[in-house]
C-alpha cells in the first residue's frame, strides 16, 4: 500500500551492486509511553548510484563493505507539503465493509481516500482524526511526516561493479516507507479500534469443531519462519520455561534456539504431538474458557505465532499472558498477511496490515503490566524456491511483530 509519493531519480551508466537490509528506526507517542519501531525492507540487487536512496546513504555505501551496516538520520523521506487537517462533512463518507453494511467512522483510523468524496490528497489512504454529528477531520499527509528517523542499510550481498543500464532505477526509499507510520497513534492520542461487533467471526461455531482436523503444514513460508526465529531470539532466554500460546506443528524457533523447557497451548493435540520443538502440551480452547490454564509467574517468556488474530476477546488473553510470565519476562506476537476466513475476527480484516500492529500494542496496553514494548515488520525478501507458491509469488510472507516485557 502506497502511503506516499515518490521523487526522481538520478541516471548514471555504471553502478554498484548490492543486496540490501534497509531499516527504518523511530518511535512514537501513546497514552501509557512511548513505542519503539523498526521496520526492515529486503532491497535485492540494488543499483548504488542510480537507485532511489537518500545521497547521504549512497556515499556511506560506497565504501561499504559484506556485513557492514551503515546509518544516517533523516526528516525529508516523505515530505512535508500539503495541509495538516482537512475538514470535510461527515455526508462525503462513503466507507462500506466487505458485506455492504456501512461503515462508521473512527478517531485515529486510516482509510482509503476513494471512501470520501471531495478530497484531494496526494496518497490513497487519510487518517480520521476529528469527527463531530456533522464533520470529519482527516490527516492526509504520511503518518511518517515530522516524525525524526534513523535510517540504515546493512551490505547483506557483494557489491560489484555493473552495467545497469538494462532496467529502469528503483525508488527503494518510496518501497521502503509504503505503511510504516500506520502502527502509530496520532499525536499520542489512542486510536478507537473497537466496537460491539469488532470480534464477530464468520463462523461462530466451536473452535475445537474447526480445528478438530489435524492440519499437519506450515502456514507461512520458510522464510517467513526463519524471520519469526531470528526477532523472537532477540527477546527469549536460553534457559527457563517458555509458553507457545496457539501452537501448533511449528514453534517458527530459530534452528539453535535453547531454552530449559517449551510448553504449547494448542486446539489440536495431533499437531502438538507432530512438533518435535515442544517438551509438553496442553489442549485449551482459549476462546471459551479465556483463562490460560497455568499458575502465576510459571514461564520466563511466551510466543504466539500467527494467531493473535482469532482470539475473541484478546484483551483478557493478553493480561492472562502476563499473569502466567514471570517479572521481566518477554512476550512476543508475529504475524503475516495470511488466516482462516471463518474464524478470524472482523476487525482484524478491516484494517491495513500496519494497522494491526498497532492493535495488538493496544491489547499489551489494555491489559496492563507491559513495558518496553516495540514493533517490527519485515517485507521484500525473495521467495524460497522450496515454496509451492514460489512460481506465483515472488516475495516471502511479510512478518510484522510486536513484543513486551511484564512489568
Amino acid at each position: 500500500m502506497a502511503v506516499g509519493s515518490c521523487g526522481r531519480l538520478g541516471r548514471s551508466r555504471l553502478g554498484l551492486n548490492a543486496d540490501l537490509l534497509l531499516a527504518l528506526k523511530w518511535e512514537s507517542a501513546t497514552p501509557t509511553g512511548i513505542v519503539r519501531h523498526r521496520d526492515h525492507l529486503f532491497a535485492g540487487a540494488v543499483d548504488v548510484v542510480r537507485d532511489g536512496l537518500p545521497n547521504l546513504l549512497k556515499e556511506k555505501l560506497a565504501s561499504a563493505r559484506p556485513g557492514n551496516t551503515v546509518s544516517v538520520s533523516v526528516d525529508d523521506l516523505v515530505g512535508t507539503d500539503g495541509e495538516a487537517v482537512l475538514d470535510v462533512p461527515r455526508e462525503n463518507f462513503h466507507g462500506r465493509r466487505a458485506d455492504g453494511a456501512a461503515l462508521t467512522p473512527k478517531f485515529g483510523r486510516f482509510y482509503p481516500a476513494s471512501y470520501f468524496s471531495g478530497v484531494s490528497c496526494k496518497g490513497p489512504v487519510v487518517r480520521c482524526v476529528g469527527l463531530d454529528s456533522d464533520t470529519l477531520k482527516l490527516d492526509a499527509r504520511h503518518p511518517l511526516t515530522g516524525r525524526a528517523l534513523e535510517l540504515s542499510a546493512k551490505v547483506v550481498g557483494n557489491l560489484d561493479a555493473m552495467e545497469t543500464a538494462t532496467r529502469s532505477p528503483i525508488d527503494w526509499t518510496c518501497q521502503l516507507v509504503e505503511g510504516p507510520g500506520l502502527q502509530a497513534c496520532w499525536q499520542g492520542e489512542a486510536t478507537d479500534f473497537l466496537d460491539d461487533a469488532a470480534y464477530l467471526r464468520p463462523d461462530e461455531g466451536h473452535d475445537p469443531d474447526f480445528y478438530a482436523m489435524p492440519r499437519i503444514t506450515a502456514h507461512i513460508d520458510s522464510r517467513a519462519q526463519q524471520t519469526i526465529g531470528q526477532f523472537y531470539r532477540r527477546f527469549l532466554p536460553k534457559e527457563g520455561r517458555m509458553l507457545d500460546l496457539m501452537s501448533s506443528v511449528h514453534s517458527n524457533l530459530a534452528r539453535d534456539q535453547q531454552c530449559g523447557a517449551l510448553i504449547g497451548l494448542g486446539l489440536n493435540a495431533p499437531e502438538l504431538v507432530a512438533n518435535d520443538k515442544l517438551d509438553g502440551a496442553v489442549v485449551s480452547d482459549l476462546n471459551a474458557g479465556r483463562s490460560i490454564p497455568f499458575a502465576d509467574n510459571t514461564f520466563d517468556a511466551a510466543i504466539c505465532t500467527v494467531s493473535i488474530d482469532y482470539l475473541t476477546d484478546p484483551i483478557e488473553t493478553v493480561g492472562e499472558i502476563a499473569r502466567v510470565l514471570r517479572p521481566g519476562a518477554p512476550f512476543a506476537v508475529s504475524f503475516s498477511n495470511r488466516w482462516f476466513p471463518p474464524k478470524v475476527t472482523r476487525l482484524w480484516t478491516e484494517l491495513y496490515p500496519f494497522e494491526q500492529m498497532a492493535l495488538v500494542v493496544r491489547y499489551f496496553q489494555q491489559a496492563g503490566r507491559f513495558e518496553e514494548l516495540e514493533t517490527a515488520s519485515f517485507r521484500g525478501y525473495p521467495r524460497p524456491m522450496d515454496d509451492p507458491y514460489y512460481r506465483q509469488l515472488t516475495e516471502a510472507d511479510p512478518v510484522f511483530a510486536v513484543a513486551g516485557r511484564v512489568v
